[in-house]
Parts: structure tokens; C-alpha cells; sequence
């Protein structure tokens, strides 16, 4: 059983952010921040609340309400919850309109398919958005499951949230790899759970460990699997 991550392994979080942000910003006059603090801004604001809905100190809906909560603070504007909802829809339909497969992906999920290699999804975050990534990128029919922290209570590097993927599957976590673009968070969480870890490091960063497959593009998936 091959797992994949979504956010920068299949679809360009990355790009999708920067796009959706600098778009949202456009739209509100109030705001006089440069493209860069634009999005160095915001990538604080959604790392400080995610984490606070990882570690289940908030719900989904509050973290993002929260966000923008702050980020128009910064401006000295107090929103209520529902102009911080409205808000954050605003930013939302943008950063979605921004959604996009890398170029490797298709190919490679294809080519895994046809050497009958069962294919599964575990992601951090809520169920229903990430599901909704999948079908609007266009890979949703690949995978056999998906698993997100906000079903399961406990996200990665948590080992139970890959134990409990493979215990829905009936499958050992020793015959099971996990391909990811954080080396702690996806690689070494996998591993430590008793599953092949890989390092889609598409940065080319230079970190790297011992134990754990390093690889740049999915496409040298291929050579690695059996």
C-alpha cells in the first residue's frame, strides 16, 4: 500500500496560497502591505491557528475565523465572527481558483496503477476540504481511501494517526510506504510508525537522515518501489 500527503506532494499548496493571498489582499483596500509581507503575514497566521486545530485546542471553522480575526487587528479593525467568516469565504474562493496538480503527479499515479499498487491518502487537516482538493485537482479516483487528523484525533507526526490508516485497510505498516514534503513531520512520523518513510523534498533542501528515502520528484518513485 503506497500513502501520499496532498499539500505540497500532489496539489501546489504552495502556489494556491501565494496566489489566493495576494488576490485577497487586492480586494481590500485597507491593507498597505508589500506582495512579500502579504504573504509572509498570512503563511504566520495560518502556521499559529493549523496548529492550534492539530493540537484540537480549536475547531476547524474557529482557526480559520481566527485568522482573520488577527489579521485585520493588524490594521486596527475588530471584527465581529460572522464578517471574520465572511472574510475568510472571500479568501477561501480565491485560494481555491488556485488549486493545481504538479506536473509529476498524474503520470506517476497512473503508472503506479497499472503495476497494481493500492493507493491511499492520510493529510493533516479536515476531512472534507482535503477530499475536496482531491476531486477538484482531478485525483480523487486514484486512492481507495483518505484519512485526515480530524477524523482520526491525532495528526502527523502522531504514529497513530498512520497506524489507524492501516488498520482501516487491514494492511501491516511494514508493507506499507508513506510519501510526504516534510522529513519529520511525513518521513520520520511514518517511519517511527513502522512504515517505509520518503522524503519528497521538492525544495532541495539539505537536510537529510539515515533512515529515510530521499527523493525530488515522484517520478523516481518508480525505481524505488518493487
Amino acid at each position: 500500500m503506497i500513502f501520499f500527503d496532498i499539500d505540497r506532494t500532489l496539489l501546489d499548496y504552495d502556489y494556491a496560497e501565494r496566489e489566493g493571498i495576494l488576490a485577497f489582499f487586492r480586494t481590500n483596500s485597507i491593507f498597505s502591505f508589500t506582495p512579500q509581507q502579504s504573504i509572509e503575514t498570512w503563511k504566520q497566521l495560518s502556521e499559529k491557528y493549523f496548529k492550534k486545530f492539530l493540537a484540537n485546542e480549536m475547531s476547524f471553522q474557529e482557526q480559520k475565523r481566527a485568522r482573520m480575526m488577527d489579521l485585520f487587528k493588524k490594521v486596527e479593525m475588530n471584527l465581529t465572527e460572522q464578517e471574520a467568516d465572511d472574510q475568510f469565504e472571500v479568501y477561501l474562493s480565491l485560494y481555491q481558483k488556485n488549486w493545481k496538480v504538479y506536473p509529476d503527479v498524474v503520470e506517476v499515479l497512473n503508472k503506479l496503477k497499472r503495476r497494481n499498487f493500492p493507493l491511499g491518502v492520510i493529510s493533516n487537516g479536515d476531512y472534507q476540504q482535503q477530499v475536496k482538493k482531491l476531486e477538484r485537482i482531478g485525483v480523487e479516483t486514484y486512492f481507495d481511501c483518505v484519512i485526515t487528523s480530524s477524523e482520526v484525533g491525532a495528526a502527523k507526526p502522531d504514529k497513530s494517526i498512520f497506524l489507524e490508516a492501516c488498520s482501516q485497510i487491514k494492511i501491516a505498516p511494514k508493507s506499507s510506504y508513506y510519501i510526504g514534503d516534510r522529513l519529520e513531520t511525513d518521513a520520520l512520523g511514518s517511519h517511527l510508525a513502522g512504515m517505509t518513510g520518503i522524503w519528497l523534498n521538492r525544495k532541495n533542501s539539505q537536510q537529510s537522515h539515515p533512515e529515510i528515502i530521499t527523493i525530488r520528484s515522484l517520478k523516481e518513485l518508480l525505481n524505488i518501489l518493487p
